[in-house]
């Protein structure tokens, strides 16, 4: 066997790193260290941006409502448009005994037009927690203000790809004990929000699957779960177009009247 010299020391001096793997690995490190110190509102808020960064959207909406337990279908079609967080107005336009059926949210009031009354009703904090035209989604499942504006944040736990989000609600009024929604730390969009009921049980849970048609991220496809009821509603979003100029004349009682008995008058076209 060769002699091994146990007083030769290894010359360090020669082993180099290339400089592109060192500038790598800080970046990393640097990466893993901002993510870390990155505050529960400073997200929240960055949510708020991407779910609410385009002026205005409009869209075609299917609505798939299915029973878990015995499998039956229901299908519903219906128009969305929206101006921020706070105007929206949403018409029912297929099957014939929906077409009509709307809802209005502007600012802090909430309409709801049915046909055969001729006249659209203020919904209270009280209907808002029921579930509308039955579906699993409540009106106050989609705020009429920004999550930031609505919530308290907390940071409950962090994976390599998502934040985990606890949101209180800043309303003594509100129908939920707090949610509990995860973030995408990429894009910065919810990938599930779960609705937790006063006493902490899980009450429904909403998947998302977010696009990017244009310059805006959207929510394309959404299944809220109703856990107790064993029943799920999803929603595709379809001819998505942003920034339409939408004035906010557009969200008025007299105007969701207007759409809701045009839309009504059209010839279905399933």
């Amino acid at each position: 066997m060769p002699c091994l010299n146990k007083n030769k020391k290894m010359n360090h001096s020669k082993i180099k790193v290339p400089v592109t793997v060192l500038m790598v690995t800080s970046m990393i490190f640097l990466s893993a260290r901002l993510q870390a110190q990155i505050s529960a509102q400073q997200i929240l808020t960055k949510m708020d941006k991407v779910v609410y960064g385009p002026k205005d959207k409009v869209a075609d909406v299917e609505m798939t409502m299915v029973n878990l337990s015995t499998g039956k279908k229901t299908v519903k079609k219906a128009i969305l448009m929206q101006k921020g967080a706070d105007k929206k107005l949403f018409i029912y336009t297929w099957p014939v005994p929906d077409k009509g059926i709307g809802t209005l949210t502007s600012g802090s009031d909430i309409y709801l037009y049915i046909p055969i009354f001729k006249k659209p009703k203020k919904i209270t904090s009280l209907s808002e927690s029921s579930t509308f035209n039955s579906s699993d989604f409540s009106l106050s499942d989609t705020p009429n203000s920004s999550y930031s504006q609505t919530y308290n944040p907390e940071l409950l736990s962090s994976t390599k790809d998502a934040w985990i989000l606890k949101l209180i609600p800043k309303s003594k009024n509100s129908n939920y004990g707090y949610l509990e929604v995860t973030v995408n730390k990429i894009h910065f969009y919810p990938e599930k929000i779960g609705y937790y009921g006063r006493n902490g049980t899980k009450i429904k849970e909403a998947v998302y699957n977010y696009i990017k048609p244009g310059k805006y991220w959207a929510a394309k496809e959404v299944t809220m779960k109703d856990l107790k009821k064993r029943h799920s509603t999803r929603i595709i979003m379809s001819n998505i177009k942003f920034d339409q100029g939408l004035k906010d004349s557009l969200f008025t009682s007299d105007n969701l009247v207007k759409l809701a008995e045009e839309k009504r008058a059209e010839k279905s076209n399933k």
